[in-house]
């Protein structure tokens, strides 16, 4: 079976942290996301599920293709490992965090939430994307080398 799903990689413009949730079932941090619902857009479902798992109101980044009033091109669609036999299509959001300040929530499907710099991606149990993206980000987005 296949599930669709959308998350969204949310960088501090200020202090280039990336937010980040530790997922219960993998024992992993990654960008906070998932299935999109009946009747809701890929671009609402990344904004609900990083509102639900983290408690911050986010801004999406990116450009609308090709009209103005089209959805935001999405910085990547995953496909994510099996689990069971399905597979997790997942739509891929940059995003800019509204109150950077904001008190951060932990949800159901996960046990921490928190900012890190790149360098702190080094000492964390992360899946190896999650630091490819987040310099693909700095690089694109915020024009610092990495």
């Amino acid at each position: 079976m296949r599930h669709f799903c959308a998350s969204a990689f949310i960088i501090n413009p200020k202090n280039k942290k990336i937010l980040l949730v530790k997922h219960a079932n993998y024992d992993k941090w990654l960008q906070p996301g998932g299935h999109i619902e009946d009747d809701e857009t890929p671009e609402e479902a990344a904004v609900r599920e990083v509102y639900e798992e983290t408690g911050l109101k986010i801004t999406l980044i990116g450009e609308h293709f090709p009209r103005e009033d089209d959805l935001i091109r999405p910085l990547g669609i995953q496909c994510n490992r099996k689990i069971d036999g399905d597979r997790f299509v997942d739509i891929i959001y940059a995003a800019t965090p509204n109150d950077p300040e904001a008190d951060l929530v932990i949800s159901d499907e996960s046990t921490e939430v928190g900012w890190f710099t790149r360098n702190e991606l080094e000492r964390i149990p992360i899946f190896p994307d999650v630091k490819i993206t987040m310099d693909y980000l700095l690089r694109t987005y915020f024009k610092e080398d990495r």
